[in-house]
């Protein structure tokens, strides 16, 4: 009962912040975009975030209307709008003839396409709110330090976890396997050799989903260091203690995401001149030590031996069965059936197709939830088929194009960092969530600061027109 009326409250404020305060409602969007531990369970996942896409969804129509609140559309806005036409086109198309839901729960059954496009209707929200609220760049970089201090305190509240667990052997903030309102919450360990592991996951979801934000915050904190001449504060700190941490969940998907990152960066360092590369391999250098640190520290406390050490990292990498994420079973549907592989299926329907694909003890798993393939890339192309992975990547690139094409007629040095920096990390974004689902809501919230770069862009560019003697400055990079 506590529970429940902390809930209440909780949201009758954050209704309250939105409608009076919805700029600052959106920066505690962008704060709780991570928290995946705080939701209940009413056939659809509401987390924080997405009761506050919902509040603003109630709200919106006023603010378009609102002579306090104008906003102009870019074009590339129009490349999403054609997207999300054709997944809600295609998604109703597929219901026609669609084989009959075996999971018994509704939501997640029958109507699981239903919920799949109110998602995609939250998800698109954020895209339209830097263009109502944000008025200047440095709403982005407050924007970006919401992001990293959200992490931060994940980060704290995961090693206050850790250290419960292993010092006194207390779980505190079990992962709530049902949400808030469930009655099995759990608490994620690992074992290794005969000893157990806690699998760092803070209030940040399920371990894999903590970790992929870690890794995208040292990502966003990299590129600002070699994009800016002052990155954030304490950013050698802060680098160093989200990958120990993400060390600390046992998530081999963090650290995949994290070497992507990484290795793009890296790429980047070569082939556009003006980036502080250095701070790449400075960045490589102090990861590398931390790691040689670590498990020298394992070795000599006896935790563990570094044949143990390397059985580990095999164990959860090159040895892991593919089809326990159903990955296999949605490309070998889509092997044998090229028709809808240009399609889809329609959203939420994959795992009725793979399903079949599937070995035999896996058919008996999924008797209350739908599976689906955790590498979005493989997901869209199931429910939407090629052609709507096509849109979706032109919906996400345009924008990135007209930024990278642009910025050179930018005289303003901060404005042209800030369009790097979110460029640079947009690509990144893209590839992870491509990769693996974990980062959805990030897609959405970076491609609304794309389109708010966008317009600002073209309002700046719109005045040297008017305005043929402002000095253009043809190398971004130079101040």
């Amino acid at each position: 009962m506590i529970i429940q009326i902390i809930l209440f409250i909780f949201a009758i404020a954050i209704v309250f912040l939105t409608a009076v305060k919805p700029k600052l409602s959106y920066y505690a969007m962008i704060f709780f975009a991570s928290w995946y531990s705080l939701f209940i369970d009413v056939g659809l996942e509401i987390n924080i975030h997405r009761f506050i896409i919902i509040a603003f969804l109630f709200f919106l129509p006023l603010c378009l209307f609102s002579k306090k609140n104008t906003i102009k559309i870019p074009p590339t806005f129009k490349y999403l709008i054609i997207f999300i036409f054709y997944a809600l086109t295609i998604t109703l198309i597929a219901q026609f003839y669609s084989p009959k839901s075996y999971i018994e729960t509704f939501t997640r059954g029958e109507g699981r396409w239903i919920f799949q496009l109110i998602i995609l209707l939250i998800y698109a929200t954020p895209t339209l709110l830097p263009l109502l609220f944000l008025r200047k760049i440095e709403d982005i970089k407050t924007a970006a330090t919401v992001f990293i201090g959200s992490t931060l305190i994940l980060s704290i509240i995961g090693w206050i976890q850790s250290l419960a667990y292993y010092f006194y052997g207390i779980f505190l903030f079990p992962y709530p396997g049902k949400g808030l309102l469930g009655d099995e919450p759990k608490a994620i360990l690992i074992d290794f050799f005969g000893k157990t592991f806690y699998r760092m996951h803070s209030l940040g979801g399920e371990p894999k989903y903590f970790a992929t934000t870690l890794a995208a915050a040292i990502i966003l904190l990299i590129i600002s260091k070699i994009v800016y001449r002052k990155g954030f504060r304490f950013e050698y700190f802060l680098i160093g203690f989200f990958l120990i941490s993400i060390f600390m969940s046992f998530s081999t998907s963090g650290i995949a995401i994290f070497i992507v990152g990484l290795g793009l960066l890296t790429s980047l360092a070569f082939f556009i001149k003006g980036l502080r590369f250095k701070f790449i391999f400075k960045s490589i250098f102090i990861i590398s030590v931390i790691l040689l640190i670590s498990f020298t520290l394992l070795v000599i406390s006896r935790v563990v031996s570094f044949e143990e050490v390397g059985s580990i990292l095999l164990e959860r990498t090159l040895e892991r069965s593919p089809i326990e994420s159903y990955d296999e079973a949605t490309l070998k549907f889509l092997s044998n059936n090229p028709i809808y592989s240009l399609f889809g299926v329609g959203m939420g329907n994959i795992h009725l197709y793979a399903r079949d694909y599937l070995p035999d003890w896996a058919t008996t798993l999924p008797s209350y939830n739908a599976p689906f393939a955790p590498n979005s890339g493989y997901l869209i192309v199931g429910e939407l088929g090629i052609f709507g992975l096509t849109l979706f990547l032109l919906a996400y690139l345009m924008p990135v194009w007209f930024n990278f094409k642009y910025v050179r007629y930018i005289s303003d040095y901060n404005f042209r960092c800030t369009i790097l920096t979110i460029n640079f990390f947009a690509i990144f974004i893209l590839i992870s969530y491509l990769l693996r689902e974990s980062l959805v809501i990030f897609v959405y919230i970076i491609l609304g600061l794309l389109y708010f770069l966008n317009q600002e862009i073209r309002v700046i560019l719109k005045r040297q027109v008017e305005k043929p003697n402002l000095r253009l400055y043809p190398n971004a990079l130079k101040k």
